[in-house]
């Protein structure tokens, strides 16, 4: 662990800053009236966007020049190593440091209940949508979410209730602490949405996914409460050793809190819930997809259990807006809708093409991929990909990101997942570079496609790119 201050620090500098917690973090100190500077290898949207509007002061690249003569406390990200040049300058200056979880939950924790969000998939929808329905409700909470939720148009608040919603994420906490971020968080209620094998750069198998997860339940107080999925029963079952009250929600009638998904298409669609037999009422979805409609009910669930009605729900349900990278529509040229998706897990990317399609029925799919996360450029995964993406028509995979990181006999082939496509009947094609695959996209997309990206980066620019180049076609 850290060293902390117990008092709040005057001048916080921040190590791999653009992160969507530390960024985050970043956002909360800020708003406290902490001077924050950062740095980090890339900015690109939405984080740089809202660290530069904050005020922060961000340097590209790393350097010990970049930490501050008068920084008093360092925050260090899970993404950098011991031999980060800032991390030897903080060492050899005896700074005070802390990873970006501690940090969150000494600073901005302590006084508050913490609504912690966990679970393989929904998490950053879910803590954006219970963000939102609180504030509906006028209890005005506090949350940190990993991405931005439209309708604050920031990744975190302070608040001012009793409430703070956080993204518990299971991935480790820094350099100095290989342990999950969610363990420092304090739930005092809890949704768990999913649970499946994910992180393959530090988890070996599901059992020690599993782990961490009981780890976590443990931390639940007896008075606490738990809100979990039963469309996974691996998230079930660890989730009932917990000290405290216990339910379930999910499409099944065997749940506490039961959906019943209706999607006319072309429309998001609504979800009839009940609890225990009782009827609840019907509540129009904001976006498409099964695993939408499980976020909304299982914070439903969850809000009823805190003391909320949830009739005067149904209107804040509808308008809310999601999160940008999450089904996000960018926009339409020259009759091409295109749609930005952080989407990366096999099941994430199965999910959110069904939707799509469902949303948009009669209308070509085309899936964009960049394996860039430690999971999707590995090929445990390397089946389920071809799977998943067998819902688009047309499917294109951008070069691995940073392959040399990954050992050869583990790293995803994207020539073996075009061939297991082609199997499946879909057109598919893999490239060396961004600007052959920025060609082969231009002269691929016609009026009516729907053109889905999914990336956890920048994409190389390839959506505004694009963009361009089919605006020029419009206007020739």
């Amino acid at each position: 662990m850290g060293r902390i201050p117990v008092e709040v620090p005057k001048k916080v500098h921040m190590i791999a800053a653009c992160g969507t917690g530390m960024g985050a973090l970043a956002l909360l100190f800020r708003e406290m009236g902490v001077q924050v500077s950062g740095s980090d290898v890339q900015a690109y949207p939405p984080m740089g966007e809202l660290l530069q509007k904050a005020g922060v002061d961000l340097s590209l690249g790393y350097g010990p020049e970049n930490l501050p003569e008068d920084a008093d406390f360092v925050v260090v990200g899970n993404a950098v190593s011991k031999d980060n040049p800032e991390v030897a300058e903080m060492l050899a200056r005896d700074l005070p440091y802390g990873s970006f979880p501690e940090s969150l939950a000494h600073f901005f924790l302590n006084s508050r209940c913490p609504i912690v969000v966990v679970g393989t998939h929904g998490k950053t929808t879910s803590t954006a949508l219970l963000a939102w329905l609180l504030e509906c409700s006028g209890v005005e909470p506090g949350f940190l979410v990993g991405g931005e939720p439209t309708n604050f148009g920031l990744s975190s608040r302070l608040g001012k209730g009793k409430y703070f919603v956080v993204e518990g994420d299971e991935y480790d906490s820094a350099f100095f602490d290989k342990g999950p971020k969610f363990l420092h968080y304090r739930p005092g209620v809890a949704l768990f949405t999913s649970l499946e094998f994910d992180h393959a750069d530090i988890y070996p198998d599901l059992d020690s996914i599993r782990e961490q997860f009981l780890r976590f339940v443990a931390l639940m107080p007896p008075e606490g409460f738990v809100m979990v999925c039963n469309e996974y029963p691996d998230a079930v079952e660890i989730a009932r050793k917990a000290a405290c009250k216990v339910e379930t929600y999910g499409y099944g009638k065997d749940a506490d809190w039961v959906g019943v998904l209706e999607e006319p298409p072309g429309t998001p669609g609504s979800l009839e819930v009940s609890c225990r037999g009782r009827s609840v009422g019907k509540f129009p979805l904001p976006l498409s997809g099964r695993h939408n409609g499980l976020n909304v009910l299982g914070s439903l669930g969850l809000l009823a259990h805190l003391g909320f009605g949830l009739e005067g729900l149904k209107s804040c349900v509808e308008r809310f807006e999601g999160v940008r990278r999450r089904q996000e529509v960018a926009g339409e040229v020259n009759g091409v809708l295109l749609m930005d998706d952080f989407a990366h897990h096999p099941t994430a990317v199965r999910e959110t093409l069904a939707g799509v399609r469902r949303r948009y029925p009669g209308r070509r799919i085309v899936a964009v991929f960049e394996p860039r996360t430690n999971t999707s450029r590995r090929n445990v995964f390397q089946t389920d990909y071809a799977e998943a993406f067998s819902v688009a028509d047309v499917a294109m995979c951008a070069p691995v990101y940073r392959p040399e990181t990954v050992a050869p006999g583990e790293r995803f082939d994207p020539g073996v997942w075009v061939e297991d496509l082609q199997k499946r009947g879909r057109v598919a094609y893999c490239f060396d570079d961004s600007g052959h695959m920025e060609k082969a996209l231009t002269e691929t997309c016609r009026p009516g496609d729907v053109v889905l990206f999914m990336s956890s980066g920048s994409f190389a620019d390839l959506f505004e790119r694009l963009k361009a180049n089919l605006a020029r076609i419009e206007c020739s």
